[in-house]
């Protein structure tokens, strides 16, 4: 590609939400079939959905001359703001496996620098929240901590902190690598597919996973189960809220659903601070996104009116009160 560079958005009104992580140049290998280049990442899904709800999101990572600049016109048409995009000598780029099995398999053939605190815009630093969803510990603890420094409501997913998108994952399940960055988040979310990787956690321990998170210095933490919704634990109360049942025939692709849970979540937390709510919100963003394709783009996922009117089903269903 060149030297040529997509031209940074600028804009001056603050961020809701800063998201920081490895966006992807991925090739997905299907059974039958192969789709490349493919934009990927919990950075990507997350920060265009968040956009989609209507929250001022901005994107900070590292890509590389070799990133196909096609792929980021979808961050344009969500309204993401790109500021935040730090250039280098390579991107990180990946090959994703579906195997006939039913298993995936996640290789990666390059990746980016480290994402740094230098890395955040100045106007980034004074946002309500960050979330940090690494695809392979690209954001360090040493970064995190000078965040922590400023005050941030801080967020994190385990994925890549030796879960589902790491290309290692710990060999003794002694947590040692998530009980060091624990404390510095105010909520840790974690899926059981990474809490298997990570603690060797089977998929009906999560009410005790959850609480080993807390006492390692989790504020809250938040389980995704799939099918099955998502489990919160803050201080002595916990409850599992169950997902939007969605017709078996009406699911047509699952990938980035977690991602889009997590951005649902965070655009319902940094209104009302509150994450049982802010979980049942993001089930409800999660059912439009497995009910529709197209990957990580902004057609593929709802708007807030939409996400609004299906939370609220969700909550007359389980007997709670109305989100705002």
């Amino acid at each position: 590609m060149g030297n040529n560079r997509e031209p940074a958005a600028v804009s001056e009104s603050p961020l809701d939400v800063a998201v920081a992580g490895h966006i992807l140049n991925e090739r997905v290998v299907f059974p039958d079939r192969v789709l490349y280049p493919v934009l990927g990442s919990p950075a990507a899904y997350s920060s265009i959905c968040l956009a989609r709800l209507g929250r001022r999101v901005g994107v900070v990572t590292r890509l590389g001359r070799d990133f196909p600049l096609d792929l980021l016109k979808a961050f344009e048409r969500a309204g993401v703001r790109r500021d935040g995009i730090r250039w280098g000598a390579r991107s990180t780029n990946n090959e994703l496996v579906y195997h006939r099995d039913g298993r995936k398999s996640i290789r990666y053939l390059s990746r980016a620098e480290n994402i740094e605190y230098s890395d955040f815009p100045e106007a980034y630093r004074s946002t309500r929240l960050i979330y940090v969803c690494p695809m392979d510990r690209e954001v360090r603890p040493q970064t995190i901590e000078r965040l922590r420094s400023h005050g941030h409501c801080l967020v994190v997913d385990l994925g890549g902190f030796g879960g589902a998108t790491s290309a290692e994952h710990p060999q003794n399940k002694d947590g040692a690598e998530v009980k060091e960055i624990c404390p510095l988040f105010d909520i840790v979310k974690a899926s059981s597919e990474d809490l298997e990787y990570i603690l060797g956690a089977g998929r009906q321990q999560f009410v005790e996973v959850a609480r080993q998170l807390q006492d390692w210095g989790a504020g809250a933490v938040v389980v995704t189960l799939g099918k099955d919704g998502a489990y919160v634990v803050k201080g002595q109360e916990s409850k599992l809220l169950p997902a939007y049942l969605t017709d078996e025939a009406s699911v047509l692709d699952q990938t980035g659903a977690g991602d889009c849970f997590s951005a649902g979540f965070l655009s319902e937390y940094v209104a009302s601070g509150d994450p049982f709510g802010a979980a049942v919100y993001g089930n409800a963003v999660t059912s439009f996104v497995i009910e529709r394709t197209g990957g990580a783009s902004a057609e593929r996922m709802p708007n807030q009116e939409e996400a609004d009117r299906r939370a609220q089903e969700l909550l007359v269903r389980q007997g709670i009160a109305p989100i705002r």
